[in-house]
């Protein structure tokens, strides 16, 4: 995935940014191919807050945006994620 500073992104978008995480065994391995819903949370996925660090670090990556450390709390789904990643992007540009 390239930098994606102007896309609007999806929960589908970010559940691939979990399974390429956990390809490179940065998060559990039931996350490469386990069943992944936008409802789910990242504490219900078993992602731990350094885990957390890693999907931020990764997400500032792709956007070319800096991230708050505080932008999804806990038991926010990956929808709220996407929607947190998209409104973050849009106040940058």
């Amino acid at each position: 995935m390239g930098t994606r500073p102007a896309t609007v992104w999806t929960p589908a978008d970010i559940i691939s940014v979990i399974r390429e995480l956990a390809e490179k065994g940065l998060f559990p391995a039931h996350l490469l191919d386990g069943e992944i819903s936008e409802r789910d949370s990242i504490d219900a996925l078993g992602i731990d807050s350094i885990g957390g660090v890693y999907l931020i670090d990764r997400l500032e990556e792709l956007t070319g945006v800096a991230m708050p450390d505080d932008f999804a709390p806990p038991g926010t789904d990956l929808s709220g994620i996407a929607d947190r990643v998209n409104q973050i992007v849009a106040e940058k540009f």
